[in-house]
């Protein structure tokens, strides 16, 4: 997306000439043209340019990809709208909704290999995201906090044990077989939880160190 000429902060408005509303109808349209010249409609600044892309067909599904990701949160050029109580109520379940299915299926696709593992962020990164949003404004931190606690309530759905999902699946379980699974089966269930968070933490934590370039100054 760089060597096309797309920048950190530009906003796609349009696709080969077809206004785009959303992250989604870019990332789908852009997937039903791999290795076809995609037009783009960008907004730079006060601007509007036009670039050409060819998207790269990628993964086990071939669809097309040109290496971009949307922003956390609204950029520098957001426009902010009062809204009344009740609009403002709906806008925001509708939002959270939004977010909701984004995460799920986020980690549908690291689960189906369609999005590499090095994808996956831990306390370091959020960090830094969250003092980028916090720089550009209490609204941004807002919106940030509030996009970081949906990814939170869904992981924590997960059925495994020591999150909240895994006691939702002892209960299924419970109600199948009639009666309480026995409590060695549950510490050793919270034991194998609990390793897996471990892993997936320190596996998180490294990826962060990565992006830092960390491991190659203290090996240099």
């Amino acid at each position: 997306a760089m060597a096309a000429g797309i920048k950190p902060g530009d906003i796609v408005v349009s696709l080969q000439g077809q206004s785009i509303g959303s992250w989604d109808d870019l990332a789908d349209a852009i997937s039903k043209r791999p290795g076809q010249p995609t037009e783009l409609g960008i907004k730079r600044g006060e601007g509007m340019v036009t670039i050409t892309v060819t998207p790269a067909p990628s993964g086990p599904d071939g669809k097309g990809r040109i290496g971009i990701s949307h922003a956390v949160a609204p950029g520098p050029g957001a426009v902010f709208v009062r809204s009344n109580p009740p609009v403002a109520v709906k806008d925001g379940l509708l939002k959270t909704w939004e977010w909701t299915y984004m995460t799920v299926k986020g980690m549908f696709k690291l689960l189906t290999a369609q999005l590499a593992p090095s994808n996956i962020g831990g306390p370091i990164q959020i960090a830094a995201a969250a003092g980028e949003q916090a720089r550009q404004g209490l609204a941004y931190l807002t919106l940030f906090t509030a996009l970081i606690s949906v990814n939170l309530a869904v992981l924590n759905l997960l059925p495994v044990p020591m999150l909240d999902g895994g006691h939702l699946l002892f209960f299924v379980c419970e109600a199948i077989l009639g009666r309480p699974v026995s409590l060695r089966k549950r510490e050793i269930a919270q034991q194998v939880g609990f390793v897996l968070l471990m892993m997936l933490m320190v596996y998180a934590v490294y990826n962060d160190l990565s992006r830092l370039d960390v491991f190659h100054r203290f090996f240099r």
